[in-house]
C-alpha cells in the first residue's frame, strides 16, 4: 500500500465520478491484486459477499468506463485510470481510519468500520481538510501536546 502523507493532497482526493458501489469494486480489486497473484470474479464475490453474476455485471460497467481490463472467465486488472481512482478511494479510507483511530481514539476495528461507511460519501474537499488536520496533529507533537491532551480528555467525558 502507499503512504497518504507522502503524496500531493489534491491528487489524492479528487472526485471519482463513480457510485459508492462501483468505488467498492475498484477498491476491492486493488486490495486483492496486492495479495493475490491474480484477481478473479469469485474473489471479488467472496470479499463483497455477493453473487458472481452481480460482480460480472459491475465489472462489465467498469470495463466500459475504461477502469479495468477484463474478459469473461479471465483475470481482472485495473487500468492506469482505474488505478488512479483506486488510490483516491483508498486514500479517503486511510485518511478517515487514521482520523478515527489516532485523533478520536476509536478502537481500530471501529475506526475501520466507520471509514468504510463514510469513504464513499465524503466530499474531496472535506477529506483534504481532515488530511490537513491530521498533518497538523502529527506535526511537532511537543508544540501541540497541550491541545492533544485536552482533546483526549474531552473525548473521555
Amino acid at each position: 500500500m502507499f503512504n497518504i502523507f507522502t503524496s500531493d493532497i489534491d491528487k489524492l482526493y479528487g472526485n471519482t465520478d463513480l457510485t459508492p458501489n462501483m468505488e467498492d469494486y475498484i477498491e476491492k480489486i486493488a486490495f486483492l491484486s496486492e495479495t493475490n497473484r491474480v484477481v478473479r470474479v469469485r474473489d471479488i464475490a467472496t470479499v463483497l459477499k455477493i453473487k458472481m453474476p452481480s460482480v460480472t455485471a459491475a465489472l462489465n460497467k467498469l470495463k466500459e468506463q475504461g477502469l479495468i481490463d477484463y474478459e469473461k472467465y479471465g483475470y481482472i486488472e485495473l487500468t492506469s485510470r482505474g488505478g488512479i481512482i483506486a488510490k483516491r478511494v483508498i486514500s479517503r479510507h486511510l485518511c478517515l481510519k487514521e482520523f478515527f483511530f489516532n485523533v478520536l481514539k476509536l478502537p481500530e476495528e471501529k475506526a475501520e468500520d466507520e471509514a468504510c461507511r463514510i469513504e464513499h460519501h465524503i466530499s474531496p474537499e472535506t477529506c483534504k481538510r481532515i488530511h490537513k488536520l491530521l498533518l497538523y496533529y502529527k506535526s511537532d507533537e511537543e508544540k501541540h501536546k497541550d491541545w492533544i491532551r485536552e482533546l483526549e480528555d474531552a473525548l473521555k467525558q
